[in-house]
C-alpha cells in the first residue's frame, strides 16, 4: 500500500508554510485588490493542503478515495492557476490596448493548442484522465508564458522585475510538473511517491520566488500609457520600438473598426 513519504510530509508542510507567508504579504500590502485573482490561487493552493491532509489520514494515501481528491482538487488549482497566468499576462501587456487585443487571442490559441496536443498525445484510460488533463494544462500554462516573454522581450515591452519573477515562476514550475507528468503517465504507480517528493520540490521553489516577488512589489497606480512621439522611438530605438507603436496603432484601428462592424 502507497504511503506519504517522510520527505513528502516535511515537504507539504514547507509549502504550506510558504503558502501562508504569500497570503499573508499579500493582505498586508492589499495585493488582493491588483490582483484578486493570483491571491484566489494561492488561496486555493493554501486549502488544498489541509483538505488532502485529511483525507489522506483517514483513508490512507494509496486509496481511491485520496487518488480523485488529489486530482479532482489539482485540477481545480491548476485552472485558477491558469487564470491567474492571464491576470499576469493583461498587468504585461494591457496597458496596450491594440497589442493586447491582438495578445489575449494569440495566448488563448497558444494554450488551447497546447492542451489538445498534450490530450491527443496522452493517456486516455480511466486511470489516466486527470493526469492528461493536468499535464495538458500545465503544457499550456508553459507555452503561454513563453511566448508572453518572447513577444516582451522582442518588442523591448518595459516588465517590472516582480512581475517577470511571477511569470518565470509560474513557467518553471509548469515546465517541471508537465515533465512529472509525462513521465507518471509512462511508470504511473511506481512513479508516484517519487512524483510526489519532486513536485513538492518544484513548488515550494515556486513559492519562494512568488514570495520575494509579492515582497517588494510596489503597487502599480492606475494610468494609461502615452506612447513617445515617434521622434523619440527613431531616437532611442529606430526600429524595435517602432514597430511597437506602429504595431499598437494598427491593431487599435483594427479592433475599432471591428467593433464598429458588430454594433
Amino acid at each position: 500500500m502507497l504511503t506519504l513519504t517522510n520527505w513528502a510530509k516535511v515537504l507539504w508542510g514547507c509549502a504550506l508554510a510558504l503558502q501562508l507567508v504569500v497570503f499573508a504579504i499579500m493582505i498586508g500590502k492589499k495585493q488582493y485588490k491588483q490582483f484578486p485573482t493570483i491571491f484566489s490561487y494561492i488561496l486555493i493552493s493554501m486549502l488544498q493542503s489541509p483538505v488532502l491532509y485529511l483525507v489522506y489520514s483517514v483513508y490512507g494515501y494509496g486509496s481511491w478515495t485520496a487518488y480523485w481528491s488529489a486530482w479532482i482538487s489539482q485540477s481545480v488549482v491548476v485552472i485558477f492557476r491558469w487564470a491567474a497566468v492571464c491576470e499576469l499576462c493583461y498587468a504585461i501587456l494591457g496597458e496596450f490596448r491594440g497589442i493586447w487585443g491582438l495578445a489575449w487571442r494569440m495566448l488563448t490559441v497558444f494554450g488551447a493548442l497546447a492542451l489538445l496536443t498534450a490530450l491527443i498525445l496522452g493517456g486516455h484510460d480511466f486511470e489516466r484522465l486527470i493526469n492528461t488533463f493536468d499535464l495538458g494544462l500545465q503544457f499550456s500554462i508553459a507555452t503561454v508564458m513563453v511566448v508572453l516573454f518572447l513577444f516582451a522581450r522582442y518588442y523591448q515591452v518595459e516588465v517590472e522585475k516582480s512581475l517577470r519573477s511571477i511569470g518565470i515562476a509560474f513557467c518553471l514550475y509548469s515546465c517541471f510538473r508537465t515533465l512529472n507528468d509525462t513521465v507518471l503517465q509512462t511508470l504511473w504507480r511506481n512513479y508516484a511517491g517519487t512524483w510526489t517528493v519532486i513536485d513538492e520540490i518544484t513548488y515550494v521553489a515556486t513559492l519562494g520566488l512568488i514570495g520575494s516577488a509579492v515582497y517588494v512589489l510596489r503597487p502599480q497606480t492606475d494610468r494609461k500609457i502615452v506612447l513617445l512621439p515617434q521622434t523619440a522611438y527613431l531616437q532611442f530605438a529606430p526600429q524595435v520600438n517602432e514597430r511597437l507603436r506602429a504595431l499598437n496603432d494598427r491593431l487599435g484601428q483594427l479592433l475599432r473598426s471591428k467593433e464598429t462592424g458588430n454594433a
